[in-house]
């Protein structure tokens, strides 16, 4: 390990790794070796300068709370793919927030430039695939390449979960995305934009989808259910918590992992662009969305 690098953890399986952003094209593909089982996440450091992050956070303060979408813990925008629960009136909700976006990016150079270095930064840390955003079948058009997700101090964080889980419950607006994609073991990204004076770390638990699949309702931070219907307690399981900085982004496996993100206290909310990725079923293709 070089200076430069650190590592996260104390299981091969549940390492993540730190690199500087001048490190990427030295490090092979990123990407596969957590496909591999190699690493379970990196962070890369300061993706993005600290203008543009600041520059991405004065353009979300001219969003009005309409082009928002309310959740429990603060607020998203553009609405997730995961909401769409029917076809007709979900879907063109979607697609007015996602016009949005759209226009956005294509009238905001701060939200081109996220756009843009995403896309690099993808095909950077994951040479062996091609990468694009996948295609919703219906409107024959591009999902979300991610969504802004901000939480606001004293309102929570998020739950225990993998994203594994979340496909148990609903594999509606799966089934509306065209590709050939393999949506187990999906991982997931997130670009920090803003960190919390305190809390909003990433707390990874020594638990993974094969061993619990069950929780007794998606509030539940105390408990799973393990398939005796026995209850595994998260504050019994060997954890860490990873905590990357505004212009860092983190990619882990989320979706066989289980993780919460911790409630977010004091006065500073937590911004972050992030989403999924997922595989296609050859192997030969990555894809970003949310």
């Amino acid at each position: 390990m070089s200076d430069s690098e650190r590592i996260y953890g104390d299981e091969i399986f549940f390492n993540f790794i730190e690199l500087p952003f001048s490190s990427i094209d030295k490090v092979g593909d990123l990407v596969h070796q957590i496909k591999s089982k190699v690493i379970a996440g990196f962070i890369i450091k300061d993706v993005f300068t600290a203008n543009e992050v600041n520059g991405i956070k004065n353009f979300l303060e001219t969003l009005t709370e309409e082009e928002f979408m309310p959740t429990p813990s603060g607020k998203i925008f553009p609405a997730p793919f995961a909401v769409i629960t029917d076809i007709e009136e979900r879907l063109d909700a979607y697609y007015s927030k996602l016009d949005l976006f759209i226009k956005y990016k294509n009238n905001k150079e701060e939200i081109k430039v996220l756009t843009d270095k995403l896309d690099l930064f993808f095909k950077n840390v994951s040479k062996n695939y091609s990468v694009s955003i996948p295609i919703n079948k219906i409107k024959d058009k591009e999902v979300a390449p991610g969504t802004f997700r901000i939480f606001y101090p004293n309102m929570g964080g998020l739950h225990v979960h993998c994203g594994n889980l979340f496909q148990a419950q609903s594999m509606f607006y799966y089934s509306l995305i065209k590709n050939d994609i393999d949506m187990n073991d999906q991982l997931s990204y997130f670009v920090v934009l803003q960190q919390p004076n305190e809390g909003g770390e990433l707390t990874i638990y020594d638990m993974m989808w094969e061993q619990v699949k069950r929780k007794e309702s998606p509030e539940n931070n105390e408990f799973v259910i393990d398939d005796q219907n026995n209850p595994i307690y998260v504050k019994d399981l060997k954890s860490f918590a990873v905590k990357p900085k505004a212009g860092d982004i983190l990619v882990f496996s989320g979706g066989p992992i289980w993780h919460r993100v911790e409630d977010i206290k004091g006065s500073v909310p937590r911004i972050t662009f992030g989403g999924f990725l997922n595989f296609s079923k050859d192997n030969k293709e990555l894809y970003y969305w949310s």
